[in-house]
């Protein structure tokens, strides 16, 4: 209410044009999902959330949004399958914690920059030499940093990217593939 108390309303504008601005301010302000974006499948699904991801020539999908996470992960098959080598992985010294209460060390990190939907984002992962089931996992510090809020119920995450909605829908589950 603070914005709407302080904004300029031009003299002459009609109720029609002052009611559209201001749901454009509210509108702005929020990101929401609705019943009419569930998938097909409706409330039954139990997936997790992956998407596709640009880097460089290459999609990448299988890439797991994954908000319990603390850290993003890279396994380093595919470090490999995208032509990084290990000179370009940085040394770290972390000690990651799995769900099963397992530790173990990370090779180290590096940063890739990842294309999602119309903006790019410089993405520190640690790299481990694990068997995955996703190519890529994106945790709480990529989430936090974009600002996104993610769905698996609705199988889509979104941002706010230049004053705009991006919405990225769930996908399927393909190999890295070249543009």
């Amino acid at each position: 209410m603070k914005v709407l108390s302080e904004a300029y309303a031009p003299a002459g504008i009609t109720s029609e044009e002052m009611a559209n601005m201001v749901g454009q301010v509210l509108k702005s302000q929020k990101i929401t999902f609705h019943e009419d974006e569930l998938p097909p499948e409706g409330l039954s699904h139990n997936r997790a959330l992956h998407i596709t991801v640009h880097f460089e020539d290459k999609f990448i999908s299988r890439v797991l949004i994954d908000a319990g996470s603390s850290l993003n992960i890279c396994p380093l098959t595919t470090l490999k399958r995208l032509g990084k080598g290990l000179h370009e992985i940085r040394v770290g010294s972390m000690n990651v914690k799995a769900f099963d209460g397992s530790q173990r060390a990370t090779i180290g990190e590096i940063n890739l920059d990842l294309q999602m939907g119309p903006t790019w984002f410089e993405v520190e992962f640690q790299v481990l030499d694990i068997s995955a089931t996703y190519n890529l996992l994106l945790g709480r510090p990529w989430i936090n940093t974009a600002g996104a809020v993610a769905s698996t119920l609705h199988r889509a995450l979104k941002f706010e990217w230049n004053h705009q909605e991006v919405i990225i829908h769930g996908d399927g589950s393909n190999p890295i593939y070249t543009n």
